[in-house]
């Protein structure tokens, strides 16, 4: 199913409400892998070590994937669903770095952003069914 830019309307405010309790989810959901990784050690890419501290531009890419469809849904509700679909394969994306060698937490972060993208499309499917 296509998102034709000319019909697209603004979720309504319960389906908005939905995508951002989903990604303040998320947004609990990362935090918790990225503590629980450091953890037991095995610290997603864009953590790093604890001795060895990634870079700044690399701790954004997570922050600015959970951010953005919050920012989305709070300013511009007609780029919602659009920012949500992107932002949750970008998060799944994210997880790709990580399946060679710490694959439990590469699994555990796609399946948060797969959640998202099945949260995505329940609030663009319910968003068209119930105009």
């Amino acid at each position: 199913m296509a998102l034709d830019v000319r019909t697209s309307r603004a979720p309504g405010s319960g389906w908005r409400s939905v995508l951002i309790i989903t990604w303040f989810a998320v947004f609990a959901c990362v935090l918790a892998v990225a503590v629980s990784s450091r953890t037991i050690g095995r610290p997603v890419w864009w953590l790093g070590p604890s001795t060895n501290h990634s870079p700044w531009v690399f701790l954004a890419v997570p922050v600015v994937i959970v951010f953005a469809p919050l920012a989305a849904a709070m300013r511009w509700p007609r780029r919602a669903i659009r920012a949500s679909l992107v932002c949750s394969l970008a998060l799944v994306a994210t997880a790709v770095p990580d399946a060679g060698d710490k694959r439990a937490v590469a699994i555990a972060v796609a399946t948060v952003g797969g959640a998202a993208l099945l949260a995505t499309i329940g609030v663009m499917v319910g968003e068209r069914q119930y105009r």
